[in-house]
């Protein structure tokens, strides 16, 4: 199985237990998309469940948009057809990893998959981009880039939520 590089949107995530958070890492407003609830001796946040549902589809089309590539081809969705949901079961439903073959978009629940900067570990994450797959890095700050860049040229509340990380 080889590493590559993905997108993904943190639906569950927590401070790495012997690190902490380092906000240097991560894109201006990210933590606004959670509510961060206590779980122990850690905080777990959560991303704001009407924020994701109400975004997600327009998120899609216009990331695909940005990156000038075939969102039908690339996701195997026709992101028109695509349904709306109401609730957060109901977004995991259509997500399921197992239902979409773990094609993007699709719903990972391991953070041991999916490794990202900044402390950032990944119970539950969306991912909806899926790059090279012979991904050798030396360093993430290139990934911590990718997302500066990405809030900057989108206009979808949710490009603020984005990690970029190697999953596999």
């Amino acid at each position: 199985m080889a590493t590559g590089i993905v997108g993904a949107i943190p639906l569950i995530f927590r401070p790495n237990e012997r690190f902490g958070i380092e906000d240097k890492y991560f894109t201006a407003g990210f933590f606004d998309n959670y509510k961060a609830t206590e779980d122990g001796d850690s905080k777990l946040y959560t991303i704001k469940s009407d924020l994701l549902l109400s975004n997600y589809k327009a998120f899609l089309t216009e990331f695909y948009d940005l990156i000038e590539e075939d969102a039908c081809k690339k996701t195997g969705l026709s992101l028109d057809e695509l349904p709306s949901v109401g609730t957060p079961p109901e977004f995991k439903e259509i997500f399921n990893s197992n239902q979409r073959n773990n094609n993007v978009p699709f719903i990972y629940t391991s953070p041991y998959m999916f490794s990202c900067l900044g402390g950032c570990v990944c119970e539950e994450y969306w991912l909806f981009y899926s790059g090279s797959h012979k991904a050798m890095l030396e360093t993430y700050s290139t990934l911590l880039h990718m997302e500066k860049i990405l809030v900057k040229s989108m206009e979808n509340p949710l490009a603020s939520a984005v990690k970029f990380g190697i999953f596999g």
